[in-house]
């Protein structure tokens, strides 16, 4: 039984300094988006929903040894509240009409970082 525990708490101690250098290595994604659908409340959620995808697909990686998926859920909120309050700001500057679900959704995940 000794034989087949060791191994495992090897491979266990293998994959979180792995997980441990990948945190806060800076990212750059471009998300897509139609501006045209921000402008209805269905249109606006399915843009959220394509945003969540997009920044779960940017933070996601497989671990080293299991070769499972793992998603970094802190980067993908990051990203996502980044992309949301920077897609907001184009709207407002170019004066196009946005759906009340996009702006709350905004405002909620500014006011949410912020408190943590």
């Amino acid at each position: 039984m000794k034989k087949i525990i060791i191994p495992v708490l090897m491979a266990a101690a293998t994959i979180v300094p792995a997980a441990a250098t990948a945190e806060g290595t800076p990212i750059t994604v471009e998300i897509a988006y139609d501006k045209a659908l921000l402008a209805s409340d269905s249109g606006a959620a399915a843009v959220l929903e394509s945003i969540n995808a997009q920044a779960r697909a940017a933070c996601s990686t497989r671990m080293p040894v299991t070769n499972q998926p793992y998603v970094d859920r802190s980067c993908a909120k990051d990203l996502t509240k980044a992309a949301l309050k920077k897609i907001l700001d184009e709207q407002e500057v170019a004066s196009l009409p946005t759906a009340p679900v996009f702006a709350r959704q905004v405002t909620t995940l500014v006011a949410d970082a912020g408190q943590r």
